[in-house]
């Protein structure tokens, strides 16, 4: 499997300059937990997520922008890259949304620690059914 197999091409993005508040009307309007942030190329600078909206105190002030309260630098996957690249790079980057990137560096996708964990959950039940495909029926949770 790979990341963009993995992840998803409908990525919500917006500007540095763009105001906070817009960015929360995006999240609610697109029905998304995570914004990425993107440079004039298309090059993720950041990430706002849900909880960035939350910790900082952003409504009190007009003049927030994206920039202000973004994770920054955006820690990023090759869109190629395996189940265990995408995990590792969100364990180092203590991250749950991964803007997945071409050899240009331009957004083609973004992948959550949702997405992981359904990918594996899928690996896993293939793998049942593949070295027991008859065991598994019998039991109160199949």
């Amino acid at each position: 499997m790979r990341a963009i197999d993995i992840g998803r091409t409908h990525v919500i993005t917006a500007l540095p300059e763009t105001p906070v508040g817009d960015i929360a009307h995006l999240m609610v309007a697109h029905q998304v937990s995570c914004v990425a942030i993107v440079d004039a190329e298309n090059v993720p600078v950041g990430v706002i997520c849900e909880r960035d909206l939350v910790v900082h105190p952003w409504r009190a002030h007009a003049d927030v922008r994206a920039t202000d309260i973004m994770s920054k630098p955006a820690v990023v996957c090759h869109l190629d890259a395996s189940l265990a690249e995408i995990v590792q790079a969100m364990e180092s980057g203590s991250i749950a949304h991964l803007p997945l990137v071409d050899a240009g560096r331009s957004l083609v996708g973004i992948v959550s620690a949702t997405d992981v964990t359904a990918a594996v959950a899928e690996l896993l039940a293939r793998l049942a059914r593949a070295l027991a495909p008859d065991a598994l029926t019998d039991r109160p949770y199949a």
